[in-house]
């Protein structure tokens, strides 16, 4: 394998890293087995470990295909917030952590993970602690993080809304370790109205966004006001329901876009 990163934002909304190193991160598990088959056809064979999943928040669309990967590979340690919630996708994940034994970390702001010599991933918010509580709006409680490569930065966003992008704007202006600028944008909450703010896709400026939504959905994702917003600041969009799975690939330099 040449010596790049590659990034993956898959049809359903999961997210796959894949350093030189090897190293692998998987974001979100979309909501069914489906993410197994899209796995099957991105590693060879004989590759059945996953050094990290992220879950970013649990909802079904998001965390149902990680319980299915808990099954199917060996996961090295699992990422997420620890928000309590009342679905069956929510039980069967906390028995599965058990039940596999992995290794499980609660993340909050200002962790930073290294994933190669010059790969991290910082977390940016949450920012307040989540472990064993329940949320009105569980949206807000994800995960959100940055992937800096050399030069090249990618920013996660799950869900959250814009209340969550204003508190990010507050917390960056006051913070040096907090940064929102970033090549490429994972668009918030597939395109929903209310996340996607102008202030915040300022601030980001991204030069290409990934809107990881499907066809014809019920909501009526992405919506003209973010497409519009998007344009303004003048981001490629690309829409997994249009272009299908997303591949980017870096040398830390620059990105290419398969």
């Amino acid at each position: 394998m040449t010596r790049k990163i590659r990034k993956l934002l898959y049809c359903v909304p999961t997210v796959f890293i894949e350093t030189p190193n090897g190293n692998q991160i998987l974001i979100d598990g979309g909501p069914n087995d489906r993410i197994l088959g899209k796995l099957g056809r991105t590693l060879p064979f004989w590759d059945r470990s996953i050094d990290l999943v992220i879950l970013t928040h649990p909802e079904k669309d998001h965390l149902a295909g990680l319980v299915d990967v808990l099954d199917r590979y060996k996961v090295g340690a699992a990422l997420w917030t620890g928000v309590e919630h009342s679905t069956a996708e929510y039980r069967e994940w906390v028995s599965a952590l058990e039940e596999k034994n992995t290794p499980t970390f609660i993340a909050r702001v200002g962790q930073r993970v290294k994933i190669g010599s010059d790969i991290t991933l910082d977390i940016l918010a949450p920012f307040d602690d989540w472990n064993g509580k329940t949320a009105t709006k569980l949206n807000d409680t994800g995960i959100v993080s940055r992937l800096q490569h050399g030069k090249i930065s990618m920013l996660f966003t799950g869900d959250i809304s814009k209340s969550v992008e204003r508190r990010l704007l507050f917390e960056s202006l006051n913070s040096k370790l907090l940064i929102l600028d970033s090549d490429v944008l994972k668009v918030g909450h597939h395109g929903s109205k209310t996340s996607s703010i102008e202030e915040f896709l300022n601030a980001v400026s991204p030069e290409v966004s990934v809107i990881q939504v499907g066809g014809k959905n019920r909501y009526g994702h992405p919506t003209q006001e973010v497409l519009g917003r998007l344009a303004a600041v003048g981001a490629r969009i690309l829409r997994n329901d249009l272009e299908g799975d997303v591949r980017f690939e870096s040398d830390g330099t620059t990105y290419w876009l398969r």
